[in-house]
């Protein structure tokens, strides 16, 4: 007579189930894994340095928009300085002071016409802005500022 209650009672082979996967299964899965970050990876990295472009020009573009305002205001010149050798800019005014500065991400690098260090964009109280066109540099490709 069998006893249930017991501690020591197994279940017959027929009716224990298995669960997990075979080795096999792990391996193929990481095999796919890897040869879908190959081939994805790339495009993923390009849509980074892309972001990080765009997001460097937009940067620049709200300098010269807060200048603007700030030009405005104080019915006085504003000045945007980039400095190409540190990959940062800086928003100045009329007594060349400080207003605000910003670095661009290492990835991104700005392109002059000339090859001065450092590049001046002079914004007037009507809100015109003068100075040399400013071109980023990024692993995706260049992108030119178009300021307005």
């Amino acid at each position: 007579m069998r006893s249930f209650g017991s501690s020591f009672y197994t279940a017959p082979a027929s009716l224990l189930v298995v669960k997990g996967f075979s080795l096999i299964e792990v391996v193929v899965v990481m095999a796919l894994i890897a040869l879908t970050l190959t081939l994805a990876g790339p495009r993923i990295r390009a849509g980074f340095g892309r972001l990080e472009l765009e997001q460097s020009a937009q940067a620049i573009r709200s300098f010269v928009k807060a200048g603007r305002v700030q030009a405005q205001r104080a019915d006085r010149e504003y000045h945007v300085v980039i400095d190409r050798k540190r990959d940062s800019m800086a928003l100045l005014d009329p007594e060349l002071k400080v207003v605000r500065k910003e670095s661009l991400p290492s990835s991104v690098q700005i392109i002059l016409d000339s090859d001065a260090p450092v590049s001046e964009l002079t914004i007037s109280p009507s809100g015109i802005v003068r100075g040399e066109p400013i071109r980023l540099r990024g692993r995706t490709g260049e992108l030119k500022i178009t300021l307005q």
